[in-house]
């Protein structure tokens, strides 16, 4: 069954810095059509994913565009990844859908992360491929699903495709035991790895560094406007008749694939580890003041921070923290379950920890404010 269609909700301000202040003392937000947003300060935009703070104008630094600047890059990504063939798309979803697309055959069956985008379902339903969704980071679950189709005579082929990081939850998959149940059953392990390269890892090679399975995956899918600050995607192959089979897809512009040589010359320098250390301090400092708070933080220390939310208080809980500045994203149903809105806090590398403590703090006034009880008048005896 296909995932239906995204609801993100992305409140703008108000009045920046006296709307908490006023909801808190009992005022109510003004009337009437809110005034057009002006410019955001970088320090308070929580929504926009940019995890390293790069930019395409920045990143470009006035370098002619080339026509063959997209097997640059294509030849780049391979060799961050450990593979021996990449190719460049214009978007991460055009990534997932044109390369599975390729792979897939109507015989197959897919185990797919309960996590996974959209685009990964839809594919698979598309080529009629036999879907078998598993619970989001349950190693349990595909090693029981693997054995049991291995029991029974099947034509197909056995696909595991997942996120190395859920966009939604934070949750880091177990890439080493998925690639080890992988080759224990003659299956093609393929991991979305949109929220993490770049952004993750000493190197930048994401949860696949982290985990030593650089050169354990089949395929790699991802896209480049986490970290590359690039609207395109990419696949990288361990096959090459895949690759060339899937390369008849529409590549990156030249322009495009210029300025993500760039930034790729920045997110695998020096500089760019350092960019990824600070990211991760900032993950995790949010992360310690939210739990320490109380506050329900779902998964692991990664680019963004999801905050979950009451049902019945999560927009007014949103418009509140926004009065006072700050701009963050809402996820609502259907892109998340029914009794689980939330926020997806997404940190940049370029923010500062002071930053981080402004934004804690307002979360602790906005729960606060909605979670107190109201004092009961005492009746005499």
């Amino acid at each position: 069954m296909s995932r239906p269609a995204s609801s993100v909700v992305a409140l703008t301000t108000t009045r920046p810095g006296d709307g908490l202040a006023q909801l808190l003392n009992g005022g109510l937000l003004p009337c009437g059509p809110a005034p057009a947003p002006g410019p955001l300060r970088p320090g308070l935009d929580f929504a926009s994913r940019n995890a390293l703070g790069l930019t395409l104008r920045s990143a470009s630094n006035g370098m002619d565009p080339s026509a063959s600047a997209h097997v640059a890059l294509e030849h780049r990504i391979a060799a961050e990844l450990r593979l021996p063939h990449a190719l460049s798309f214009t978007s991460g979803a055009e990534a997932i859908r044109h390369t599975l697309a390729t792979l897939l055959r109507p015989e197959d069956h897919v185990l797919v992360d309960a996590a996974a985008g959209s685009a990964m379902f839809e594919t698979v339903l598309a080529v009629r491929a036999t879907l078998h969704r598993y619970p989001s980071g349950s190693l349990d679950a595909v090693e029981r699903r693997l054995n049991r189709l291995s029991r029974h005579p099947r034509r197909g082929r056995l696909v595991i495709a997942l996120p190395a990081v859920s966009a939604l939850g934070s949750r880091i998959s177990d890439l080493a035991g998925l690639s080890s149940l992988a080759r224990q059953h003659a299956a093609l392990l393929v991991v979305d790895v949109s929220q993490d390269f770049g952004a993750m890892g000493q190197k930048g090679g994401g949860v696949l560094e982290l985990q030593a399975c650089l050169d354990r995956v089949d395929v790699v899918l991802g896209s480049l406007s986490r970290c590359f600050g690039i609207q395109g995607g990419f696949a990288a192959f361990r096959d090459p008749a895949l690759c060339q089979a899937a390369a008849r897809a529409p590549r990156l512009a030249p322009a495009q694939a210029t300025a993500a040589l760039a930034a790729a010359d920045i997110v695998f320098s020096p500089d760019g580890t350092s960019l990824r250390r600070n990211l991760m301090g900032l993950s995790l400092r949010l992360r310690n003041h939210l739990m320490a708070d109380g506050a329900r933080v779902t998964g692991s220390a990664s680019p963004f921070v999801p905050v979950l939310l009451p049902a019945l208080t999560a927009l007014p809980r949103t418009a509140l923290l926004e009065s006072a500045g700050p701009r963050v994203t809402l996820l609502m149903p259907p892109t998340v379950p029914m009794q689980a809105p939330r926020w997806r806090i997404e940190l940049n590398a370029r923010h500062s920890m002071a930053e981080i403590d402004d934004l804690a703090e307002l979360m602790r006034d906005v729960a606060r404010a909605f979670d107190r009880q109201p004092t009961r008048a005492r009746v005499p005896a």
